[in-house]
């Protein structure tokens, strides 16, 4: 049984991203208070990338009662590598469906507006729990809390903010002002634009198959599930480090100069953007960064907002749900021992996530930047291996550390929850915590 926490203990999220609206899942089943601001005037807007989510967020997405209507979505089973410049397969493996038998979970792929949709529909008490058209203009600490302060001129208070208002986050603006921190090692910045969208048809590909088309420059992604699917296309650009946005003109014009680029054996582009829903399909910034320190007194950060990297790995959103499950366990943690804690209290959690969550996130931003470098061929040796070396790589050595990450997901400590039966044994479980 999960006990209660004081109601006057208050979080405020800016973001209701996949990443807050989890978090705001995780706080409700600690019985902790809390409010989701989110800029925009609603909460679901389809539009945008697909995601795939891993088996690991699977997992906690089962701990918190929505495996059932996730595990409904597009289904990876097989992942297709071929070349952009004449649509040859240089590798194909049932990798998604292996890793499915050893960790009980599917990766499992759709929209991000799905997510969301799955997570703000099904928490409890949304209407009042969640404030649209809510910008943070500025946000004042004060030694019990926190003073949040909106465009439209209202406040609210809490307790503690929780930052997870993605790349450009608002919130990592105020902490760094109010922190007076040195600019951080890897600071957000663009240096690939993609294409997002969904199709409305299987384009006479193979469901439950993940295509990957590399060349010079650019990666192609496409998730094909039962009579839909969803593109991403990456390409190089010189580095940025202001936001930019698109037009539908710039969409066009990227669709148009990618037409003959091969996306499936036999097929080109320009037949998936015929069947596209060019009113949802999104072109923005694809960019990298990472934050050296996520938090300062009673702000913390999560998700985009302290680590990004480009979608080309499929981890982003699974990075912030598992960080965020692990900064609902330092939080429920420290409310059981201090009910009402102080600055000091609430930093020493917050450095305990960071410290949790660094060296996976860390390795994971890493491993990102090399990966999309990789896959577009940015140097020689990126060439020789991607084309050459890649192939020739085993599915036994993919799954073996693919199994290390997912095996080491998080969990919901205070949720009482029961595993599924699994080939490789999870590192985090409700056990390891009583």
């Amino acid at each position: 049984m999960t006990k209660s926490t004081p109601a006057k203990f208050r979080v405020i999220i800016v973001g209701a991203g996949p990443v807050g609206l989890y978090l705001a899942h995780a706080l409700s089943r600690a019985n902790v208070d809390y409010l989701v601001l989110e800029q925009h005037d609603s909460v679901i807007r389809y539009q945008g990338a697909g995601i795939v989510v891993y088996p690991q967020t699977i997992r906690l997405l089962d701990q918190i009662g929505l495996y059932g209507k996730a595990k409904d979505y597009v289904i990876g089973h097989t992942m297709t590598d071929l070349l952009a410049g004449n649509g040859q397969v240089i590798k194909s493996n049932p990798l998604w469906s292996v890793l499915e038998e050893r960790h009980a979970y599917p990766f499992v792929c759709d929209s991000r507006a799905q997510l969301i949709t799955l997570l703000y529909e099904n928490l409890p008490g949304k209407e009042t729990r969640i404030k649209t058209g809510a910008a943070v203009v500025d946000i004042e600490p004060h030694e019990k809390g926190v003073k949040v302060y909106l465009k439209d001129g209202s406040i609210e208070e809490g307790s503690i903010v929780i930052g997870i208002d993605g790349v450009y986050s608002k919130t990592r603006q105020i902490m760094k002002r109010l922190a007076q921190t040195p600019p951080d090692t890897w600071p957000m910045t663009a240096e690939y634009q993609g294409l997002y969208g969904r199709f409305h048809s299987n384009a006479g590909l193979n469901q439950g198959t993940f295509y990957q088309s590399r060349g010079s420059g650019i990666v192609v992604q496409l998730m094909v599930g039962e009579g839909r699917g969803h593109f991403a296309i990456l390409r190089a650009i010189p580095p940025i480090t202001e936001p930019k946005r698109y037009t539908s003109e710039d969409r066009d014009r990227l669709a148009e100069e990618l037409a003959d680029t091969m996306v499936a054996p036999g097929v080109h582009f320009k037949a998936i953007w015929e069947l596209a829903d060019k009113d949802t399909t999104a072109m923005v910034s694809q960019e990298e960064g990472y934050c050296d320190k996520w938090y300062h007194g009673r702000i913390a950060l999560a998700g985009d907002a302290v680590h990004k990297v480009t979608s080309v790995t499929g981890m982003g959103v699974n990075m912030g749900i598992n960080s965020a499950a692990a900064l609902a366990n330092e939080l429920y943690r420290t409310l059981q021992s201090e009910p009402d804690p102080s600055t000091e209290t609430v930093e020493d959690a917050f450095a305990r996530y960071q410290q949790i969550r660094n060296p996976e996130a860390g390795s994971l931003h890493a491993i990102g930047k090399t990966q999309i470098r990789c896959v577009t061929w940015e140097t020689w040796s990126y060439w020789v291996f991607d084309r050459f070396v890649n192939p020739w790589v085993g599915i036994g050595k993919v799954v073996e550390l693919l199994g290390k990450l997912i095996s080491s997901g998080q969990i919901l400590e205070y949720v009482p929850f029961e595993d599924r039966k699994v080939q490789v044994p999870w590192v985090h479980t409700t056990d390891s915590y009583a």
